[in-house]
C-alpha cells in the first residue's frame, strides 16, 4: 500500500470513530463520579462516559 492511502485509511477510520464517538481519552482521578445502577460495567464513570482509569 503507497503511503498516501495509508494515511488516507488511517484518517479515514480516525474520522469515523470520532464521528461514532467512540474517542479514548485519559481519564484523571479528579473527573471520577460516583457510579449509579447500570452504568459502566468496567473501569470508572465520568460526567461524559466511562472508561479504565488513568493512575498518572
Amino acid at each position: 500500500m503507497q503511503p498516501a492511502a495509508l494515511a488516507a485509511a488511517v484518517l479515514s477510520l480516525c474520522v469515523s470513530l470520532a464521528s461514532a464517538g467512540v474517542v479514548i481519552t485519559p481519564i484523571k482521578p479528579d473527573q471520577v463520579v460516583p457510579k449509579n445502577a447500570g452504568d459502566c460495567f468496567f473501569g470508572v464513570t465520568t460526567p461524559q462516559g466511562c472508561g479504565p482509569l488513568r493512575n498518572n
